[in-house]
């Protein structure tokens, strides 16, 4: 009997305290809920918006690993700008960032790629580096697109890149910063004018490029002109993109002038095998599927003789590939390139997985 009374007592003051205490409790709040990534599809696979805004980004790019054997033949040409014998090695990562938002005005979209590679080939000016390849802002409006920022140049880009091989060929390939306007018709036409810097000097004596090109289903025809204004000479070509009816096959073919009034190579200059200017050059791309995961891809390009040169001849330059598709994502292509000048061959094996 004295126990219960006790625990009686107990309770009786515990029930007291509680309501005594009810006024002063802690009300915790609901935790909001968690906002998770939500695709975006306006502008394609691959985008998702960033939590809080109406930005949508895209992270894509490629790792790469590739072995070239390089001769005196000067393979890659524009690309690797090196004439040196034995072997390179370069292994690259390669992550890409695009945002897109729509504004009053209009879609506006920066573009940046980042390299980051390891290279054995001594003086290539990007061995063990990290440097940005790209970036570019622009704003795609009702009437057209401005762009201002880094990368590869209209002359290089606008009528479509040379041949689908690793070696495209010597089209006056050339990365700088530009200031452009594109039109687009609606109908298949585009126009695009833009002032380019010229990385010879730190003065305004930019490059003008402009170029007109027209694509249907078949396949698009363009010309491009570019004007150097440090070495004051110029460059023109005419570019052809075809797309074989009822195949995966395609063809590309490009047609090139650079001026040789003072001898002096500018930045639209065609340098053929021999080291010096080609007037006129012609080069020529297919690429022909076998199956999925097999192609044959090859080009050929001729260079006119140098009419300054005593001895000078016509060259050729030809590359042929055969790229290969395991999986999706990941591709493994052998190539071998060739030139009459050196009558070398030099070759490459490259390993590429994109995402």
């Amino acid at each position: 009997m004295y126990i219960k009374t006790i625990l009686l007592g107990s309770l009786a003051a515990f029930g007291a305290a509680t309501s005594a205490n009810a006024a002063d409790a802690v009300v915790i709040a609901e935790p909001e809920p968690m906002e998770y990534v939500r695709v975006c599809d306006v502008y394609g696979t691959g985008y998702f918006y960033i939590p809080g805004t109406g930005t949508c980004l895209k992270v894509s790019g490629y790792y790469r690993y590739e072995i070239t054997s390089i001769g005196s033949s000067d393979f890659g040409g524009d690309q690797y700008g090196d004439n040196v014998d034995g072997y390179r090695k370069r292994a690259r990562f390669a992550p890409e960032f695009t945002v897109k938002s729509e504004t009053e005005l209009g879609t506006l979209t920066g573009y940046a790629r980042i390299y980051a590679q390891w290279d054995t080939l001594e003086g290539s000016g990007a061995d063990n580096a990290t440097y940005l390849d790209h970036m570019q802002i622009s704003l795609a409006t009702a009437n057209g697109t401005i762009l201002v920022g880094y990368g590869d140049t209209p002359y290089s880009r606008f009528l479509g890149y040379a041949g689908p091989t690793i070696y495209e060929g010597r089209y006056g390939f050339n990365s700088s910063g530009e200031i452009s306007y594109t039109y687009d018709s609606g109908n298949g036409l585009t126009a695009i004018v833009a002032a380019v810097e010229n990385d010879d000097n730190s003065d305004w004596d930019t490059n003008f490029e402009g170029g007109v090109n027209f694509t249907r289903g078949w396949g698009s025809i363009g010309a491009m002109a570019g004007y150097d204004g440090v070495d004051e000479n110029w460059g023109a070509k005419i570019g052809a993109r075809f797309a074989i009816p009822d195949t995966a096959v395609k063809l590309t073919l490009d047609g090139f002038y650079s001026s040789d009034d003072d001898g002096v190579a500018g930045d639209y200059s065609i340098i053929s095998p021999n080291g010096f200017i080609s007037e006129w050059s012609v080069l020529a791309g297919a690429s022909v599927p076998l199956g999925t995961k097999f192609a044959i891809v090859g080009t050929a390009q001729w260079f006119s003789d140098n009419d300054t040169l005593v001895g000078s001849d016509d060259e050729w330059e030809f590359s042929l590939g055969a790229p290969f598709a395991p999986v999706t994502g990941m591709s493994i292509t052998p190539e071998v390139a060739y030139d009459t000048f050196s009558e070398e061959y030099t070759g490459i094996l490259r390993f590429q997985r994109d995402f």
